[in-house]
């Protein structure tokens, strides 16, 4: 066992995150297969009671957080500046042309904090209101399964990269096939459910490496909180034809509250414990896996046998990923590239 407290604790904490947002769109849940409201109507909701809080506690906190400005972010932009600084050379014997990329080049370093937010920001709404949506139409374990597989095709991705042929690859692998296996396969599943949650997989692997980006830039809390944010102004127009109840801002309320708590779960996660990106991908199959008691509790939704042991498999696999993945030599590596 060499694995280390502080991916233990950077492990947990990306647990706790997709626990709690996940619980959100069980909250949500009742009203939307109910046709009270729709998946656009939910999603907004949430962000009418969690945006607030988020941004009234961010600037409470802002000094002791310590986070850039978002004009001060530093991404990590390597590849892009030598691929800027080529075409400047190529384009030097052309003086207008070379003059135009000179100020696009100046623009973009002074704004470049927007490429950084821009695929978290969408994916990280995307993702939310796909959910809003395929819950309705698949058993929450289920749906949430199908999309875990985007992170952790992505965390396999990564490993094959690096040349991490051992551990780090077929542990992700072994979460995908307990993912697999907490779909009903073999019953009637509804297709347009299916279609959504893969397309939630794919927003939920980019809103893993955006935010891993928006960690290494240094404005994780600012980016999720500016998310939340456009996603309320997006979907702003749809609460116009919410019939509003008692039960509504009630469930409002707390899924508010509990997309508040996950957001500042993932950010300790992958800011101050440096979470890899490569691992939050492999972890994320765990939000599946817990939160099938949600489905339990929350929407009285079974967990049948072969779930149960595709829950397991996942538990499993995240549990020897932190504990034989997290050494020493391995932390400092991480926290020194941020796993870029």
């Amino acid at each position: 066992m060499v694995g280390s407290l502080w991916l233990v604790a950077a492990s947990a904490s990306h647990v706790g995150g997709a626990i709690f947002q996940r619980t959100t769109t069980a909250v949500m849940q009742p009203l939307t297969v109910d046709h009270q409201v729709a998946a656009l109507q939910a999603t907004t909701i949430t962000y009418l009671f969690g945006a607030p809080l988020y941004v009234a506690l961010l600037m409470a906190a802002r000094r002791r957080l310590q986070e850039n400005r978002l004009l001060d972010a530093v991404p990590h932009t390597g590849r892009r500046d030598r691929i800027l600084a080529g075409l400047s050379r190529a384009a030097q014997r052309f003086s207008p042309a070379h003059r135009l990329l000179s100020r696009l080049v100046e623009k973009e370093r002074k704004h470049r904090w927007v490429l950084t937010v821009l695929p978290f920001l969408i994916s990280f709404v995307s993702a939310n209101l796909l959910a809003q949506f395929y819950v309705t139409r698949l058993p929450f374990s289920a749906g949430n399964a199908i999309t875990t597989l985007g992170p952790i095709a992505m965390a396999m991705a990564i490993a094959w990269r690096d040349d991490r042929k051992g551990l780090p690859l077929l542990l992700p692998l072994m979460s995908a096939v307990g993912a697999a296996l907490m779909i009903p396969w073999g019953q009637r599943i509804d297709g347009v459910g299916v279609l959504a949650a893969l397309c939630g997989a794919v927003s939920s692997a980019v809103m893993v490496s955006g935010g891993k980006a928006m960690a290494h830039a240094g404005i994780l809390l600012k980016g999720t909180g500016l998310s939340m944010v456009a996603g309320l102004l997006l979907g702003a127009p749809s609460l116009l034809l919410v019939h509003w109840t008692g039960e509504v801002v009630i469930r409002g309320a707390v899924a508010g509250l509990l997309g508040v708590a996950g957001s500042a779960l993932y950010w300790l996660a992958q800011a101050p414990l440096h979470l890899p990106k490569r691992l939050a991908g492999a972890l994320s199959a765990n939000g599946p896996a817990l939160t099938s008691v949600v489905g339990l509790v929350v929407l009285g939704q079974g967990v049948g046998l072969i779930c149960m042991v595709g829950i397991a498999t996942i538990l499993i696999a995240s549990l020897l990923n932190a504990a034989l993945t997290g050494s020493e030599d391995e932390k400092a590596a991480e926290v020194a590239k941020y796993n870029y």
